[in-house]
């Protein structure tokens, strides 16, 4: 049961205020996330954030003349020691704003990737309103705005935010043209689909399925083939994805080292493989009775095309999560996406309650815990993004550090393989494995070399071994005593030893 479009809107009496309380919560939503903007990017993902800081840095540093030659160097290290993944787009547009502002701030990528997740709302936006109603499009805006793994995650240097914005984005247009076969929607959603893929190019499982159903279900496959308009968003889409993974794979070869290590079946055979992605799963939308509420809302959807879409972006992600079974499960922001996917069936199951209560005559009651919802929000966002403060990491990097020189060759056992001392203490550093890491090689390899094969590979010709992670040095027995039992130490203090490899005592 659904309402009916021509009834009053619970949160907005005309387009006027309609338009004014939408902006407001947007404007919200990216104030929210403006807060505690200096602290490091080490809340979350931190790995993957360092990863970016560091790409964006080697190419800022290689465009300055006034900086010491052993800063550009290590600048280059540190940008080079990444494998190519995806297209860096958030770290290109972040370093020409560095070369703008005269400094590396890492801070402005939490800008962008903010604005991109905030416009992203307001394509959610949009395509809720025309599936469910005006008012269960508001529903739907404020739980994607401020639903708390997605106010940390949003705003992270990383592409995930720009490429969920994307998703939005290609959805709405994919919507629109739907309903209305415009050339307009056609390009943008071609355009912002193609964009989304090219970002990154697992977004194909949140776009192709879900949009073929629906071009399957409007016409018969004879007619489809013949569709001019439906071959434009198939080629708008498919070829900036195509032509990066055949440059990728085919000229360079890069890539397919990286596929290799995505897929792996056997994980399908372990319970709790799927208990950890429920977990994701649950964090990353903010409870799982939210997400049983979010599926309930397919069925009230008013339109069975809708349903096809939507059902189609679920079976999608269910496929992206089997193929890419490790990592759903150990990262998740791969399930980013989800958010505005369940934002948009919350609307509906939302728009079914509010029949009731325009029916009781509640919606005052509505429109204040809305307004006290976004309220509490955005205090949940300062408290968030406040209770932790990592401003004194870069110091203790930097300190530890200080005792080699950026000349010296280095392993390290430390935080987010490295990437802390590495980025912060300005080295360039060959990255000892935690025992967390052990289970992806074996996912890979099938073996795990021998201790002693491995630390001879990573200790010739080294001359430090640094670590910063003292309990994961006891856990690994053997490269504990290993360096306590036959390498001078040169400097230990609060949670960090380093070890003299050019001196080994027999």
């Amino acid at each position: 049961m659904m309402a009916n479009s021509k009834e009053k809107s619970i949160f907005a009496p005309t387009e006027f205020w309609r338009i004014v309380i939408v902006v407001v919560i947007l404007v919200c939503g990216f104030v929210t996330r403006l807060y505690d903007l200096t602290d490091p990017p080490l809340d979350y993902a931190a790995a993957r954030q360092l990863r970016s800081a560091m790409i964006a840095r080697g190419k800022y540093y290689a465009s300055l003349e006034d900086v010491p030659e052993w800063q550009r160097d290590i600048a280059r290290k540190q940008q080079n020691i990444h494998g190519m993944i995806e297209p860096e787009i958030i770290e290109n547009i972040t370093v020409a704003t560095y070369q703008v502002v005269g400094g590396e701030y890492v801070w402005i990528a939490r800008i962008y990737s903010s604005l991109f997740w905030v416009l992203g709302g307001w394509a959610l936006y949009s395509l809720t309103r025309g599936m469910v109603s005006n008012d269960g499009a508001v529903v739907a805006l404020v739980y994607y705005l401020f639903v708390p793994f997605g106010l940390v995650a949003s705003r992270t240097f990383q592409p995930d935010p720009l490429m969920t914005a994307m998703i939005v984005t290609a959805w709405m247009a994919f919507y629109h043209w739907n309903k209305t076969s415009s050339w307009k929607w056609v390009l943008l959603a071609g355009i912002s689909a193609g964009v989304a893929m090219y970002i990154k190019s697992t977004s194909i499982f949140f776009l192709l399925i879900g949009m073929a159903l629906v071009v399957l279900s409007r016409k018969k496959l004879r007619e489809v083939v013949k569709d001019a308009q439906v071959w434009v968003i198939a080629i708008l889409s498919a070829i900036p994805v195509l032509a990066y993974n055949v440059y990728g794979m085919v000229i360079i070869g890069e890539l397919e080292s990286q596929l290799k290590g995505r897929f792996f079946p056997q994980m399908w055979n372990d319970l709790d493989f799927y208990l950890q992605w429920k977990n994701a799963i649950s964090n990353v939308t903010g409870h799982y009775i939210i997400l049983i509420v979010g599926l309930v809302g397919l069925i009230l959807l008013k339109k069975k095309q809708d349903r096809y879409f939507l059902l189609g972006i679920w079976f999608g992600y269910l496929l992206y999560g089997l193929g890419f079974s490790y990592h759903i499960s150990t990262h998740y922001y791969y399930t980013l996406p989800v958010i505005p996917l369940l934002a948009v069936t919350l609307g509906s199951v939302f728009e079914w309650i509010f029949v009731w209560v325009r029916k009781f005559k509640l919606s005052a009651l509505v429109l204040a815990g809305t307004v006290a919802i976004v309220i509490v929000g955005v205090a949940g966002g300062y408290y968030i993004f406040t209770k932790d403060d990592y401003r004194h990491e870069p110091g203790y990097y930097q300190k530890v550090a200080s005792f080699v020189d950026p000349k010296n060759k280095i392993v390290a056992l430390s935080q987010d393989y490295g990437y802390r001392l590495s980025f912060y203490g300005w080295l360039s550093i060959q990255p000892w494995k935690g025992t967390e890491d052990l289970r992806y090689i074996m996912l890979r390899d099938s073996e795990v070399d021998p201790f002693s094969k491995r630390f001879e590979e990573y200790s010739t010709d080294y001359d430090y071994f640094i670590v910063t992670r003292m309990k994961e040095l006891r856990r690994q027995d053997k490269l504990y005593d290993e360096l306590y039992d036959h390498y001078p130490i040169v400097r230990e203090g609060g949670g960090f030893v380093i070890f003299d490899l050019n001196k080994r005592m027999d």
